[in-house]
């Protein structure tokens, strides 16, 4: 059987490759001293891992006030306990006004490497040599990052060399700590923190750069699709720095969710003040005037004749007097609105106005008086929040006016029709009696009034407590047993495929190109 000269036998081309075994073999061990050396030279990293459940409001401080919310009049009122979304509780914690306070509370703008043969090793902040005091507002500013390259050696720093896109490289000498750097952006000062020498380089970066890097690296996510525990890890080669970023941010969680029950409770505070010094008065006023109306007609037991009528359908009469309450409430934030010496002051929140839109408005208040602190008057973003406010403002009063209270009202009218057979009994009450009913019934919706605004001032305290937390942490930060990176078997596998398929490329040249005739 003849065949081409110029087909290639499957058989004689593999052992002619094995033929050229002086080419395969030395690049093979280059490549294998190569991975060796990557091995050697980069830092092992670990996987740190932390669990927080997020808690609703019934899993916190089981107190009677707290479970009132859920019950009783406070429920009637609109209050409800409702879960937590994990969605929008994760989207808090990466939140960049969070995670901005964990990277300035652990001072990671500032970033030491310890060179350590040919590794360069990143250490926490109370691993570094030295420490920083930084003009005020200096981090914050920064725009571009700052390399530091410096030598230590026992109270003296040998060698400091500053690198930068904003100036010139600097380089001092033979500093005896502490000592200030004199850059053009500021004088810098470093103080010994512990006794490490060393060739150390730090990197001072900027703000938004370190959060960036961090909300790209920090993963955070439900552990299990209907479960309300989230799961936490960060990988890093120092695990002591890995370990604080992740509880801190846990941390920085729960103060965030706590201060904001907190301003929320307080913008309400005054308000609620206001008209429980009102309700106060009102019922001082009719207390009197019931006292004054027992004795001016002398009725010897007029509470027999509450007992006879008021008391007939109790089950509605409950649900009129908690109904009428929740309505003077809508009421007294109607009138407050529509005050114009508030036009620029938040509006209390109170259940059933439409908390979330509420809460919308005050925060766009909060970024207006911001706004004027930082920025002039005619300042095109501030003068679209005026107009957002007045728009939104415009919005929840129309809500409140024309869906809560004329729900409420429709209600209402269902249960005086409800009640028709009780005012019935009433009519055939003497005068005096029929009165003395209605005024005592006037006394009860202001004492439901009243307890309901007590009410709200402890809740505020309640809030103010120290553990009244928005999350349990289950699992403080730990780290993995195994580093995750770099894999020896995988660096080897790939040092190995790559030296095959560069063997394989340069004995094929060598067959097909550079041997052809």
């Amino acid at each position: 059987m003849t065949t081409n000269d110029e087909n290639i036998h499957i058989g004689e081309f593999i052992k002619t490759v094995f033929g050229y075994w002086k080419i395969y073999v030395p690049i093979g061990i280059a490549f294998l001293i190569g991975a060796i050396v990557f091995l050697m030279i980069t830092p092992k990293e670990y996987r740190v891992i932390s669990r927080i459940q997020l808690l609703s409001e019934k899993q916190g401080m089981m107190s009677e006030l707290k479970m009132i919310k859920s019950s009783g009049l406070g429920g009637l009122l609109g209050g409800s306990s409702s879960g937590v979304n994990v969605d929008d509780e994760i989207t808090i914690m990466l939140s960049r006004q969070n995670l901005t306070r964990v990277i300035e509370d652990n001072e990671l703008q500032v970033q030491t490497y310890l060179h350590d043969g040919f590794k360069k090793l990143i250490l926490d902040r109370d691993e570094s040599p030295v420490s920083f005091i930084f003009p005020q507002g200096f981090l914050q500013d920064l725009q571009r990052p700052i390399n530091i390259s410096l030598t230590i050696k026992g109270n003296t720093i040998e060698k400091v060399k500053c690198k930068s896109s904003l100036f010139k490289t600097i380089t001092f000498r033979n500093l005896a700590l502490p000592a200030t750097l004199s850059l053009p952006v500021g004088d810098i000062m470093l103080v010994r923190n512990n006794s490490m020498d060393g060739e150390f380089t730090i990197n001072l970066l900027p703000l938004q750069l370190v959060y960036e890097v961090m909300d790209k690296d920090l993963n955070i996510k439900s552990s299990e699709k209907a479960s309300d525990v989230v799961y936490m890890s960060y990988e890093s080669s120092n695990k002591l720095r890995a370990k604080k970023i992740l509880n801190s941010v846990m941390n920085q969680y729960n103060n965030y969710s706590r201060g904001v029950k907190v301003r929320d409770a307080n913008l309400n505070a005054g308000f609620v003040r206001d008209r429980l010094d009102s309700i106060t008065l009102e019922l001082t006023m009719l207390e009197i005037q019931l006292e004054k109306y027992k004795q001016s007609n002398k009725m010897p037991d007029p509470e027999l004749y509450a007992q006879a009528t008021y008391y007939t359908n109790k089950d509605i009469e409950k649900t009129i007097l908690e109904t009428e309450t929740r309505l003077h409430m809508l009421n007294y934030v109607i009138k407050y609105i529509e005050d114009p010496k508030n036009e620029y002051s938040a509006i209390p929140i109170v259940d059933g106005t439409g908390e979330t839109a509420v809460g919308h408005y005050n925060q766009l208040l909060v970024e207006r008086q911001y706004m004027l602190l930082t920025s002039e008057s005619n300042n095109p973003a501030l003068m679209l929040i005026d107009l957002q406010l007045k728009e939104q403002r415009k919005m929840l009063l129309e809500t409140i006016k024309n869906v809560a209270k004329n729900n409420l009202q429709i209600s209402l009218n269902a249960l005086y029709n409800k009640d028709n057979t009780l005012i019935q009994q009433i009519d055939k009450l003497p005068t005096q009696e029929r009165e003395f009913i209605e005024m005592k019934r006037k006394q009860k919706i202001k004492e439901s009034i009243y307890l309901f605004l007590i009410q709200k001032l402890q809740e505020k305290e309640l809030i103010n407590s120290p553990d009244e937390v928005a999350g349990r942490i289950v699992d403080e930060a730990y780290t993995s047993y195994k580093h995750i990176f770099p894999k020896t078997s995988i660096v080897l596998i790939i040092a190995f495929i790559l030296a095959s398929m560069v063997s394989l490329f340069i004995i094929s040249l060598k067959i097909f190109v550079f041997n052809k005739e």
